[in-house]
């Protein structure tokens, strides 16, 4: 009968996070994550397989958080346009609360790799892809609702939608302001109601 690991999975995950998120995949050598969980190099090869096979797990775990994020953001009783605007309006808040100026590690990791590690920018456009479809399936409610056009694509206006997001995260590491981010904010949704 094989022993069961004398540790907590998610908590090391969780640990293994905090460097990732910190000094970026390329810069993370096991001897930091060795340190950051306490597991000795054998544990973390047993159980992940590779720095790599842990850090697809990390992304993994971080990007699944998000996805179930939206999927509750949808399933509310509230209009879907507040919805959408609650979710770029707390994205700003999450910008602006970013002191160590980290930004999104999902987004930081797809900069870092796609161009010499295609199997993580893969495995990233694929978790986006996702992300994508909820995200224009709560456009398509709102348009039910009456407050987005159905003449306007959704998976257009989820692109549209995403790319400001992904980009509000990325300013934070120039120390935005709150007004600066709440206009963004207003213009996007603006930009959503708007008739073609």
């Amino acid at each position: 009968m094989s022993r069961a690991p004398g540790y907590d999975r998610i908590e090391v995950l969780g640990r293994a996070t905090e460097v990732f998120w910190d000094r970026g995949y390329g810069r993370t050598s096991m001897a930091d994550i060795v340190a950051a969980t306490g597991l000795q190099p054998g544990s973390l090869y047993a159980a992940f397989g590779s720095k790599k096979g842990m850090f697809l797990e990390v992304l993994d775990q971080y990007n699944d958080r998000f996805l179930l994020r939206l999927e509750r953001l949808s399933k509310e009783p509230r209009p879907a346009l507040d919805a959408i605007e609650s979710l770029l309006l707390t994205t700003a808040e999450e910008a602006l609360d970013d002191t160590d100026q980290r930004g999104c590690l999902a987004i930081n990791a797809l900069l870092e790799m796609s161009g010499h590690e295609p199997d993580i920018a893969e495995h990233l456009l694929s978790h986006h892809a996702e992300v994508e479809s909820v995200v224009a399936s709560l456009i398509e409610k709102a348009q039910d609702e009456g407050d987005i056009s159905r003449s306007r694509e959704s998976h257009t206006l989820s692109a549209f939608l995403l790319n400001n997001l992904w980009g509000m995260r990325v300013v934070c590491r120039q120390r935005p302001d709150r007004d600066t981010l709440h206009a963004i904010v207003n213009s996007v949704v603006m930009a959503l109601r708007a008739d073609p």
